[in-house]
């Protein structure tokens, strides 16, 4: 059994919390460095069902990649959903990390593990992080043999398992250089365009900034948060362990959308 500490540390050389963006709450949610873990739990998101599967596995620790608390609190307010979670955690003696923006920009982390997921090889970050290793930033490059943008979506849906992946086209026949990005990736369309990408797989953009994507000559596939995000489990899982520690990854998809089956 370790100390919670060498989990954290295991963590934190992955994905340092430096990297995490100023608005984000990385690190320990419930629980510290003392809690000894014999059993760690992955998610990408904690809700009530997670925590039941966490307990299925006797976890001590679960780790999430979306922080539990995101926003401040002023109360723990048990009648609410995220309040009563909170209790209920607490009453199992169960430790909550999270690690973030910063797994976003780590390397390997979120979309090195999506580009492996949609075996695309990647050359270098979208947007890199100031002071830190070339590769490492938000959103990866990738260049291949020309796909068309079916075939991408394709990839999309059968190797992420995305029901019905959502396309915005531009035009082109096909593409050779592509850009990834786990999770929302709105804010990184036009860094996809001036870095030569004719094709941006993502999680998730609005309306308004598909068009944006669109006007620009930039195609857009969205894979839904969830499932853009969800290699990094298996990553993460990989990288604890070594430790010695039984990981275990959660295996409810928590997105909140519902598809209708194609025909």
């Amino acid at each position: 059994m370790l100390t919670a500490q060498a989990i954290r540390e295991a963590i934190e050389t992955l994905a340092p919390p430096a990297w995490a963006e100023s608005w984000d709450n990385v690190g320990w949610q419930i629980g510290d460095d003392t809690m000894s873990v014999a059993r760690v739990h992955i998610t990408l998101d904690l809700d009530a069902a997670v925590l039941d599967e966490a307990r299925t596995h006797n976890a001590d620790l679960i780790v999430s990649h979306h922080p539990l608390i995101f926003r401040p609190l002023s109360r723990i307010d048990t009648a609410t959903p995220q309040g009563h979670l909170i209790a209920e955690l607490i009453r199992a003696g169960i430790g909550v990390y999270s690690a973030h923006t910063n797994l976003d920009a780590a390397n390997p982390g979120v979309s090195t593990a999506l580009a492996d997921a949609l075996g695309l090889s990647w050359q270098s970050a979208l947007a890199p992080l100031p002071h830190a290793p070339d590769a490492f930033g938000f959103g990866v490059i990738c260049e291949h043999e020309p796909l068309t943008t079916a075939e991408l979506a394709e990839r999309v849906h059968t190797r992420l398992g995305t029901p019905s992946p959502r396309i915005t086209d531009a035009g082109h026949t096909t593409h050779t250089r592509t850009a990834l990005l786990g999770g929302s990736g709105a804010a990184f369309i036009h860094q996809a365009r001036a870095a030569g990408c004719t094709c941006f797989i993502t999680g998730e953009v609005k309306y308004h900034e598909a068009q944006d994507a669109r006007a620009i000559g930039l195609t857009l596939i969205e894979a839904d948060h969830f499932y853009s995000e969800a290699p990094v489990l298996a990553l993460l899982a990989d990288h604890l362990r070594p430790l010695g520690v039984s990981v275990t990854i959660s295996r409810i998809a928590t997105t909140p959308f519902t598809y209708l089956p194609t025909k």
